[in-house]
């Protein structure tokens, strides 16, 4: 476990800002950072010798300097929960706010504490392993809202999947970005903030419905296929026409609420994966009857049609823009489109739910020829 953790935070240099501008060998020494220590054993008095350390300096009138050194608690699973376990074997790492220089005068008077051994920067360049002050940031944020104890999961890929980067929305972890990961066997979702890629923190109190998601996760296989859910736009859809009728209720809500916090902040790059994206949120705004976003978004749908050139993405937009709108003019385009499919033999499945769809639009709206 020892060699399994130091080669770990040894590799918290690989994406450290050392590597965007290089330095001298000299001027590395000087540059304060957040260095990773080790002390030679696992007793919680290693902080001891740093605060008198401290308190000389004070007394002395000499430069300060700032130490963090979190409790880290291990995470597994016990009888299928996440539950924490205190495990001393870590408590022998802490972190420095200083220059190399710096630490080899506290090394002076406190020769117990060592740094990780140096690690490769590009072909001739060594340094010592350090976190970035964004990663620490984060770190010491999370510790405080868990009052200093701070769950650590190593980060395994054998076991973890990588999933969608999202935002805390509410709670103690407001505003903090993590993601979606689940564990291989079981697919149970946890949520994860990874420090400098070399530890995994679990918020273990956030709950769906705290967090949105603001980016999927592009390299599965089901990135395309996320929004291609013929299940969610059925729920969707069928919500949509509750509300239309005058029966909404607020089990339709709820489905509008969830696509909002699901999708509501994503940013896509492809046109296909937009329509989709926006057919999604215009009809959760119509229901949920925030107007603001609603005109925002049916502004943005109007600019881009002219640059859709897939078929089936014109025709769902136009559909969608026919049943949140009840334009006329979007009737026409949405029948143009869609009414040729209905003689084919057998549509596909995404041509028979556009059929459907502006079928349903057609009967709420009473201008079915029937």
């Amino acid at each position: 476990m020892t060699k399994s953790v130091s080669s770990a935070l040894t590799r918290t240099a690989d994406t450290s800002e050392s590597a965007a501008t290089p330095v001298s060998e000299v001027q590395n020494r000087h540059i304060v950072r957040w260095y990773v220590l080790v002390y030679p054993t696992s007793s919680r008095a290693m902080t001891e010798g740093l605060d008198r350390e401290l308190t000389r300096r004070r007394c002395d009138n000499e430069p300060l300097f700032e130490y963090f050194a979190p409790v880290l608690v291990e995470a597994r699973k016990m009888n299928g929960r996440l539950v924490t376990t205190r495990r001393s074997l870590l408590y022998n790492y802490l972190f420095i706010h200083a220059s190399e220089c710096e630490i080899y005068r506290i090394k002076q008077r406190l020769p117990q504490y060592n740094f990780l051994p140096r690690v490769r920067d590009g072909k001739d360049s060594y340094h010592y392993p350090y976190l970035t002050d964004q990663a620490m940031r984060d770190l010491r944020w999370i510790a405080r809202s868990y009052a200093e104890p701070v769950p650590v999961c190593a980060a395994d890929p054998v076991w973890l999947v990588k999933g969608d980067r999202i935002r805390i929305t509410e709670g103690r972890f407001a505003g903090i970005e993590a993601r979606v990961v689940t564990t291989a066997p079981s697919r149970h979702k946890e949520i994860l903030v990874t420090i400098d890629n070399w530890m995994c923190v679990p918020l273990l109190k956030v709950q769906p419905g705290e967090y949105e998601v603001i980016e999927l996760n592009a390299e599965t296989s089901s990135y395309y296929s996320r929004l291609n859910n013929g299940k969610l736009f059925d729920r969707i859809h069928d919500a949509l026409c509750r509300y239309l009728a005058g029966g909404g209720s607020a089990e339709d809500r709820a489905i509008a609420t969830e696509v909002l916090q699901e999708y509501g902040s994503l940013t896509l790059d492809s046109d296909i994966m937009r329509s989709k994206l926006y057919v999604l949120l215009l009809q959760a705004y119509t229901i949920l009857a925030e107007e603001s976003k609603r005109n925002d978004l049916l502004q943005t749908i109007q600019e881009m049609l002219p640059a859709i050139q897939a078929e089936q993405s014109r025709a769902l937009l136009y559909v969608t823009l026919y049943g949140c709108t009840d334009n006329s003019l979007y009737y026409d385009w949405a029948h143009k489109l869609v009414d040729p499919w209905i003689k084919e033999p057998t549509p596909k499945k995404n041509k028979a739910m556009l059929i459907r769809y502006l079928a349903d639009f057609d009967r709420l709206f009473k201008h079915d020829k029937a």
